[in-house]
């Protein structure tokens, strides 16, 4: 009693602190939590002691809650013990923290909170939360605490956040795997899935979303994944566990899950799609008529400036595309066909429009960029790369952009031998 007293005050503490003075604290939290499972290892009896897996169902309340959160939690009321451990904790106020992650250099870490503090801080937020009880041997309850206290330790809380391989969902299955007791046995698949296709699944009503998406995953994404591949995603790995079953050395078999219920049960309705008219695809093809027009007024006006600016954007967005593509970590980023098209060489084209000179040089530039363009929009359906038909409209543009400028810079160049 207490021990659990002293936890739940000193993870108290904690929750009353910000991520900034959280930094300073982490090791002493982490102290009370090793010293904790060390008095549950020492306890010679576990019969109350249950675990379970919590899944936070994706919502639609912000960016980061549309894929959902997964955590285990610790229940032990002889010792007044009921604890959630969470492998999704980051410190957003680390120097540079947008740059490193989008070079995949993020490191997560374990932390720990009260259940109850855990369920009423998704009560506030309008989640749904599923709580999985798993069906652990007494026999190797043991091994599950050893295993809880190691990774608290303050040399092994932190690890390096892998969106699809490694993160606060993988890290319960493995878990769950290593204290089953036998061989975890996942039900066969349905249909052969990608990483692309699960995670459509999570941004179908958020088509900007999935645009953005789009253009930063490579042909990694579109590789068949086998059924442990699929449970980086909460939501997956809660079906997966509940149709599972554990197949022991002597071939008896169980379920891994003992029981399921929803502890909370959210309001939030069903994600709407918006109007057509703010859809990548609509917006994009809008830009593609108002390029085309400017096209054919070019003749009697200056309309360079817009021109610049479409090639200053595909130039800048072509710097973040070739950053994933050659720096980042992160998985499925390399190599991606969207560089064919978006790609920092377009800076060449914007800086055609300020110049006045070098004819030749941005002559041959958009030469090259037309004929590249015309490649890949006829190859579309042969790229080996699911590829977002909203970039067509966008590919349109510069084509059409690169084959004017390239007849344009012909006859001024011609013009100027004269």
């Amino acid at each position: 009693m207490l021990y659990g007293v002293l936890f739940t005050s000193t993870v108290r503490l904690f929750l009353f602190l910000n991520d900034k003075h959280f930094y300073f604290v982490k090791r002493f939290l982490f102290f009370g939590l090793f010293l904790f499972f060390s008095f549950l290892i020492q306890s010679k009896t576990y019969n109350d002691l249950q675990v379970s897996l919590l899944t936070v169902i994706p919502r639609s309340k912000a960016v980061y809650t549309i894929y959902g959160h997964t955590a285990l939690r610790f229940y032990s009321p002889s010792r007044s013990i009921d604890a959630v451990l969470n492998w999704g904790t980051f410190d957003s106020d680390k120097p540079n923290f947008m740059y490193h992650f989008l070079l995949g250099e993020t490191d997560y870490f374990l932390s720990a909170a009260p259940a109850q503090h855990f369920i009423d801080t998704y009560e506030a937020g309008n989640s749904t939360v599923v709580e999985q009880v798993i069906n652990i041997p007494d026999s190797l309850k043991t091994s599950l605490l050893q295993m809880m206290e190691t990774c608290l330790q303050p040399e092994n809380i932190e690890y390096r956040y892998n969106i699809f391989f490694d993160n606060c969902t993988t890290r319960p299955r493995d878990i769950i795997e290593k204290v089953c007791g036998g061989t975890l046995i996942y039900p066969n698949q349905d249909e052969p899935v990608t990483i692309r296709k699960l995670v459509h699944g999570c941004t179908q009503h958020y088509p900007w979303m999935e645009f953005g998406i789009d253009l930063a995953i490579g042909n990694g994404a579109d590789s068949l994944i086998s059924r442990r591949t699929e449970m980086f995603l909460p939501e997956r790995l809660m079906n997966l566990l509940g149709r599972s079953v554990v197949k022991t050395p002597d071939g008896t078999e169980y379920p891994v899950v003992l029981s399921e219920k929803t502890i909370l049960q959210s309001g939030d309705g069903k994600a709407k799609d918006g109007s057509l008219f703010t859809k990548p695809i609509f917006v994009n093809i809008f830009v593609f008529f108002l390029i085309a027009a400017g096209l054919s007024r070019r003749q009697k006006g200056n309309f360079r400036w817009p021109f610049a600016a479409l090639f200053l954007v595909a130039g800048l967005g072509g710097c973040i595309i070739a950053g994933l593509v050659f720096l980042s970590e992160h998985p499925c980023t390399s190599p991606n066909w969207n560089l064919v098209w978006l790609h920092p060489l377009h800076l060449i084209g914007f800086a055609g429009f300020l110049f006045k000179k070098f004819y030749a040089l941005f002559r041959w530039y958009h030469a090259v960029n037309f004929v590249l363009l015309s490649g890949f929009l006829l190859g579309w359906y042969w790229i080996p790369q699911v590829l977002n038909t909203a970039f067509i409209p966008l590919i349109g543009c510069l084509w059409l952009v690169s084959g004017y400028q390239y007849l344009f810079l012909k006859r001024k160049n011609a013009e100027n031998k004269k």
